[in-house]
């Protein structure tokens, strides 16, 4: 073969590459989805908190301007270019749109994910567990059932959780 041809890959070397190239995406996702899910599900109420904070500050901002100089705004004046106050303001304002959008993404995520278990005579386990921080004891007095049932329902539901969440890569 001469130099500066490439050989045309067959279909097993492509084959191969796709499969090398999904087992790494695979390995960014987190080790263990069970509890990467719980951590989400402990998150959700916070993110709803989060998000309604974060609205009040933008309509202040919009409102009345800026406050004095938070990190927020210093990060966009290192830069060496001096901006305008108003620059500053729509940037400040920008980031925090972005920042309220990616958590509602999140929420948007879980909700979807929660939809799933819908029909599931035992999905406000994880709502009491999760949302409202309640413990198993305290579950099973308002489900009337066994603290052990709690446990084992408990896991079931966060594993479909998983599952919708972080795809076939939570059934390893």
């Amino acid at each position: 073969m001469a130099q500066g041809k490439q050989k045309k890959p067959t279909v097993d070397e492509v084959i191969s590459k796709a499969v090398i190239a999904t087992r790494l995406s695979c390995a960014r996702e987190p080790k263990d989805v069970f509890k990467a899910t719980e951590k989400r599900l402990y998150a959700y109420p916070v993110l709803q908190a989060k998000i309604k904070d974060d609205e009040e500050m933008l309509e202040e901002i919009e409102q009345y301007g800026l406050r004095g100089r938070s990190k927020s705004i210093t990060r966009f004046i290192k830069s060496g270019i001096r901006l305008e106050p108003d620059e500053i303001k729509e940037a400040v304002m920008l980031d925090l749109r972005a920042t309220i959008d990616g958590d509602k993404y999140e929420i948007s995520r879980i909700d979807k994910a929660i939809e799933q278990i819908a029909d599931d005579e035992y999905r406000d386990i994880i709502r009491y567990k999760y949302f409202e921080q309640k413990s198993e004891d305290e579950i099973a007095d308002l489900m009337h059932c066994a603290p052990r049932t709690v446990r084992a329902h408990k896991s079931r539901l966060v594993g479909r959780l998983s599952v919708f969440l972080y795809g076939a890569g939570a059934l390893a």
